[in-house]
């Protein structure tokens, strides 16, 4: 209703001009500018004596609990934020933060 009509030649009405399409062309290339995110600092929350305790068991059988499940295998390397454990020959490295508690298996491999 309120759009500009065009009243000329027998009234007749002149179609709108239609707006720009906002679409990206295939035709042109993508400017992208790289960018690099300056002093940059990764934190991580450090439990020192679960880590302590987990260092006693290296190369030991563990089963460990998540807080989706039950892994069992040799305890191959602790880090600063995660563990790595060999479970029928494939290695998993499993996050300190998902680990609910790790129990020493009693049977030696």
């Amino acid at each position: 209703m309120n759009r500009p009509m065009y009243y000329n030649y027998a009234s007749q009405v002149y179609a709108p001009i239609p707006n720009r399409q906002y679409y990206r062309s295939e035709e042109e290339p993508r400017k992208e500018v790289p960018v690099i995110p300056k002093n940059v600092m990764y934190t991580t929350a450090v439990e020192p004596k679960f880590t302590e305790h987990l260092l006693a068991h290296k190369g030991q059988p563990i089963c460990v609990v998540t807080t989706v499940g039950k892994l069992e295998g040799t305890l191959n390397d602790v880090f600063v934020d995660h563990i790595a454990l060999v479970s029928h020959g494939k290695m998993q490295h499993i996050r300190l933060c998902e680990i609910v508690y790790f129990e020493a298996d009693g049977a030696k491999k």
